[in-house]
């Protein structure tokens, strides 16, 4: 299978963040773990193209909890990314502006 993009941006009010295809990989295996993250797997899934991933405040907050307990959980499975430990960090600092739970940003 062909991937098309090496890497996913995902758009945030500091500006845009840009993963690796490989730290994109193992967010949409974390997020096949929970079922309340079916809307911001689409998101990302969606940004197989050259759209950049735009999630809802409700999304953003949704997928920072998933950071932090990825990131504070020592259970045996593979350790977050350093690129996503970025993406927590941006979405807390984006946390702190509020916004709309409907409308990406």
């Amino acid at each position: 299978m062909q991937v098309r993009n090496h890497r996913v941006v995902v758009a945030l009010d500091r500006g845009p963040l840009v993963l690796s295809w490989a730290a994109r990989q193992a967010l949409m295996w974390r997020l096949q773990r929970g079922h309340s993250d079916a809307h911001i797997r689409a998101s990302f899934t969606a940004a197989d193209t050259s759209q950049p991933v735009e999630l809802t405040a409700g999304q953003r907050a949704a997928l920072l909890r998933t950071l932090v307990d990825w990131a504070l959980e020592d259970d045996g499975y593979e350790a977050i990314p350093r690129e996503l430990l970025k993406l927590r960090d941006a979405l807390i600092s984006d946390s702190d502006g509020g916004g709309s739970q409907d409308e990406p940003r």
